[in-house]
């Protein structure tokens, strides 16, 4: 029993070290402290990022120290949580701003987590602020101040880096819009206008702080890559930018305490000044003959998929055209004609890179040649022409000539017009594996009529075109009817007036002489209704008679249905003299009247 009790108590001591551990597992937290620059300068900024993992989801904020010698933003956090084999694992990084009030350096320690009463703490790292640095650029600071010396609290800049570029040279435009009060949301932009340039947006960049005449400033960039398509004068138009910003407001009421104290939102815009550009053309001097208008700075080469080919069998070139510029537009290498090869173009692709430098990639251009004959031979050297703007003057650069062993398939022929033939093949009237062609075509004429004459032929075939037609006919005719109520009532008038007198005519008998004389009142009152396109409700007879006359419906007809709906009405409240033979004669007046009434135009 003893040895029993033992065994219980070191099994459950095992559990519960394991519980133990695995809990404090679970409990284990670890900070990860770094900067994205040890050393900035006194205008510059700098992000802290602090990363706290661990085996749990909801992960505790940081406790961060005091950092007199910066001011501090928070730039936001982001999260990430994985599940494996049902373990639990997560972290999340928060992003902080510093900018250095103080030249120096300064250690950034004592970042903290506490959970479950037990403190974590992260690694140091330390921050040097340098005492020069380069200042904001003097139109920046002019920008930022009125004309009276007080700050701005938001204003926009536009700048190129090139004034006096050549003709399809890359100059770059910035607008920086730069605000110092709070504001909600990102801005929005409307760029401005480039006519008289190729324009590329090469993006925007994160927000991020700058202190310009003592004061910080939030500031947002769209940068974009123009190319000025032509020379002379031209104008970059205003860019504009929109947000809205705190604006507190003034209470006029002595009792209202926080009417000064919370913000109101209020939209603001801002345009920045238009700028001029003057284009330089493309010299003359020293212009290569053909020259296409490539300007940047290019390099170029050329690479076969395979030096050693038969005669007949393909070689795929691929020409690489890299550099910085409008790669685009640049000009593929003119190939010369070369009596040995066929050629053939197969594709051509750009990799375009955007920076806030500008654009840059390559143009990648495969072009087929296939030998003629066997033996060495070689493609010559490829030129690419271009102008290059840092240097002033034209270049040309070529590819290194590609040399290539052809060899001799069986069966080729001297001429390169003649196919390629394996041994055994027979060409002429004895071949059985392709079709003899013949010199002497003999009589040519056509065997039999052509089906399309067959009228069975015509038929058929005209058949769905016709079923196509008309319903294509009947659905317009649906849709119309559909949209103009005024118009399906018009067009259907008839149709509902004859269902009624059919109606009346199976209650033809004294039993149902009220309702026989009520259902041809109402054919005759819905008919001019529907034709006029007004509610049958509510008609009298002097209504009656005025919108038919206004319509010029003849004088006679108009009183002869007047009178047969006073007739209507009076067998309906005086049935005692009514007969089998009165109904008759009345149903037959009525299918006379509505006859007239359908040859007579009613609108």
């Amino acid at each position: 029993m003893a040895a029993i009790s033992l065994k219980r108590f070191g099994l459950v001591l095992g559990l519960l070290l394991v519980s133990l551990s695995a809990v404090r597992a679970q409990d284990d937290i670890d900070i990860s402290v770094s900067l994205d620059r040890e050393s900035i300068g006194p205008d510059e900024q700098a992000v802290l990022q602090v990363e706290i993992s661990g085996s749990m989801q909801d992960l505790p904020a940081p406790t961060m120290p005091t950092l007199d010698k910066f001011e501090v933003y928070s730039q936001g956090r982001s999260s990430s949580i994985s599940v494996v084999n049902g373990q639990v694992s997560s972290s999340v990084t928060y992003r902080y701003i510093l900018i250095p009030q103080a030249s120096g350096t300064f250690p950034i320690a004592g970042i903290s987590v506490v959970h479950n009463g037990r403190t974590y703490s992260g690694n140091a790292v330390t921050l040097t602020v340098s005492s020069q640095g380069t200042p904001p650029a003097t139109r920046l600071q002019q920008q930022a101040a009125t004309p009276n010396g007080q700050g701005r609290d938001y204003f926009l800049e536009a700048s190129v880096d090139q004034s006096n570029p050549y003709v399809g040279q890359q100059i770059i435009l910035t607008l920086k819009f730069c605000i110092a009060v709070q504001s909600y949301g990102s801005p929005s932009v409307e760029p401005p206008s480039t006519n008289g340039f190729w324009t590329e947006v090469l993006g925007n960049k994160p927000g991020y702080y700058q202190k310009i005449n003592n004061r910080t400033y939030r500031v947002y960039e769209l940068v974009y890559a123009l190319y000025p398509s032509q020379a002379g004068p031209l104008t970059i138009g205003r860019g504009t930018f929109t947000t809205t910003v705190a604006a507190r407001s003034r209470s006029r009421d002595p009792y209202d305490l926080f009417g000064d104290f919370f913000g109101q939102g209020q939209q603001i815009q801002v345009r920045s000044e238009p700028l001029r550009v003057i284009a330089k053309p493309l010299p003359e001097q020293g212009k290569p003959a053909g020259f296409t208008g490539s300007v940047g700075r290019y390099s170029i080469t050329a690479k076969a998929n395979k030096v050693e080919v038969e005669a007949g069998q393909p070689v795929t070139v691929s020409i690489r055209i890299e550099g910085n510029g409008n790669i685009k537009s640049v000009a593929e290498p003119t190939i010369p004609d070369l009596p040995d090869f066929r050629v053939y173009k197969a594709s051509s692709n750009e990799q375009i890179s955007k920076t806030a430098s500008g654009i840059s990639g390559a143009k990648i251009i495969e072009e087929v040649f296939i030998p003629k004959r066997p033996g060495q031979m070689e493609i010559p050297s490829l030129a690419l022409d271009f102008f290059d703007p840092q240097r002033g003057s034209y270049q040309t650069i070529k590819t290194a000539p590609i040399k290539l062993t052809v060899s001799k398939p069986e069966g080729f022929a001297t001429s390169p017009d003649l196919p390629v033939l394996p041994p055994g093949v027979t060409i002429g009237s004895q071949a059985q594996d392709i079709r003899f062609i013949k010199q002497d075509p003999g009589n040519l004429r056509p065997k039999g009529t052509l089906i399309i004459g067959d009228p069975a032929y015509v038929v058929v075939n005209a058949l769905p075109v016709l079923l196509l037609a008309g319903t294509v006919l009947a659905r317009r005719r649906r849709e119309k009817l559909a949209a103009n109520v005024g118009w399906a009532r018009h067009r259907s008038a008839g149709k509902q007036a004859r269902k009624r007198l059919g109606k009346a005519r199976a209650m033809a008998s004294i039993e149902k002489a009220n309702q026989f004389h009520a259902e041809l009142s109402m054919a005759f009152t819905s008919y001019i209704a529907d034709k006029l396109n007004v509610s049958p409700h509510g008609l009298t007879t002097d209504s009656i008679v005025e919108m038919l006359k206004s319509r010029s419906v003849n004088p006679e007809l108009t009183a002869q249905v007047i009178n047969f709906l006073r007739q209507c009405d009076f067998a309906r409240f005086a049935p005692g003299t009514i007969t089998s033979e009165g109904l008759a004669a009345s149903l037959k007046t009525a299918e006379e009247l509505m006859t007239k009434m359908e040859e007579t135009s009613i609108a």
